[in-house]
């Protein structure tokens, strides 16, 4: 019988603690607003869709955790797959991590559009809204797609990711996965841009409220004393939003 380390043991099974809440969460998003048929009438429902639909695909990918890494994989816990589930696995993982960041990139920039720039419904459904859309889809894809021929998804120790094989092979060394650190490094750079335009967006948000907020307070002396009531609560959701990216 193999030995697993209890930190083989824990990175196998804590994932498909956390995966299956977070699945539940989209879920319940998910079926929200297709039962009550919100995908029709406004755009932020829609965007809300894409969301939780590239997050219950990451979800999944999070319970399945060490299941479709190659059967007999040195120190890995569960692992119970083969070379083709763990390609599998880690073009739905590239799919859903680098979708949801993206979407709520674009849910973002629909609050500064409505919020900041004053914009209707239909200005952001003929205008934006495409792009919203289009932008998330089409990088995850392409990316997530990308890694089949370079042979990038293999064993990264708790699910099949980006990675090379064998483990730590520089070079010639390695069967597959021998462009991995670039393609990683492009995998943080869109999830990091996504970050730090949520965190320029938002914070853009907060300045208009706080100024609105300052013009009201002099024009009218009663209002003074709620100085500031407004801008903190847009602080305080801002924070929170940005604050489940990082």
């Amino acid at each position: 019988m193999s030995y697993y380390s209890p930190r083989a043991k824990t990175i196998a099974l804590l994932p498909k603690f956390t995966g299956f809440l977070s699945f539940l969460g989209s879920t319940f998003i998910f079926q929200d607003v297709v039962i009550h048929r919100k995908t029709v009438h406004r755009v932020y429902h829609r965007l809300v869709f894409g969301l939780s639909c590239s997050d219950m695909i990451a979800s999944i990918v999070n319970i399945l955790s060490t299941w479709p890494i190659p059967e007999g994989s040195d120190g890995v816990y569960l692992a119970s797959g083969t070379t083709q589930t763990c390609t599998a696995q880690g073009f739905f993982n590239e799919l859903g991590n680098l979708a949801t960041p993206l979407y709520n990139a674009s849910l973002c920039v629909y609050y500064v559009l409505v919020i900041r720039d004053g914009w209707k419904e239909d200005q952001i459904r003929t205008t934006a809204e495409p792009l919203m859309h289009l932008i998330p889809i089409t990088v995850a894809f392409s990316i997530a797609i990308l890694g089949i021929p370079f042979t990038l998804y293999n064993n990264s120790g708790w699910l099949c990711w980006i990675a090379s094989y064998p483990g730590k092979c520089e070079g010639d060394t390695c069967t597959r996965g021998v462009h991995a650190n670039i393609f990683r490094w492009v995998h943080y750079a869109i999830i990091w841009s996504a970050i730090l335009s949520v965190t320029v967006g938002m914070y853009s948000i907060y300045r208009k409220v706080r100024d609105e907020e300052r013009i009201q307070s002099q024009e009218n002396d009663e209002d003074a004393v709620r100085r500031g009531v407004k801008s903190k609560k847009v602080a305080i959701q801002a924070g929170v939003f940005v604050g489940a990216l990082y």
